[in-house]
């Protein structure tokens, strides 16, 4: 008799964006994100592997981009993105200010601030009460 296994999902591995250019990206996620590089192999293509938290990697592929960077909503929670969880918005929001870098923050009062990266790629920094904590 076999065995039955159901298909589980352990975590997210890695998530992956489009980029023109992987050293204007890759400085980009380091600079504002605070992101650093970790070992990629070769893949026969231009890229970069950036750690997000432990476990889990930002791929960053110079492939060309199928969507425009231009004509794209100027919140980002109204497009495809990808969201992380953040101890604090705070000193993400004074580090994009004193950049000048373009963001909005959440329309629905939640704690999130939404930015795009140079190539467009929508990101959403959101801090939320650890597991159990009071609300």
């Amino acid at each position: 008799m076999s065995e039955s296994i159901e298909p589980v999902i352990l975590a997210v591995d890695h998530v992956s964006v489009m980029v023109a250019d992987v050293a204007i990206a890759t400085a980009f996620y380091q600079k504002v994100i605070g992101l650093s590089e970790v070992a990629r192999p070769d893949l026969g293509f231009p890229g970069a592997w950036l750690r997000l938290t432990e476990g889990v990697d930002l791929h960053v592929l110079q492939l060309p981009n199928p969507d425009p960077v231009d004509g794209r909503p100027r919140h980002g929670g109204r497009d495809r993105h990808v969201a992380l969880r953040v101890a604090s918005t705070v000193p993400f929001i004074r580090r994009l200010e004193a950049m000048n870098w373009p963001f909005t923050q959440s329309q629905s009062g939640r704690d999130a601030v939404f930015l795009r990266d140079p190539d467009g790629n929508a990101l959403e920094l959101v801090a939320r009460p650890s597991e159990g904590a009071a609300v």
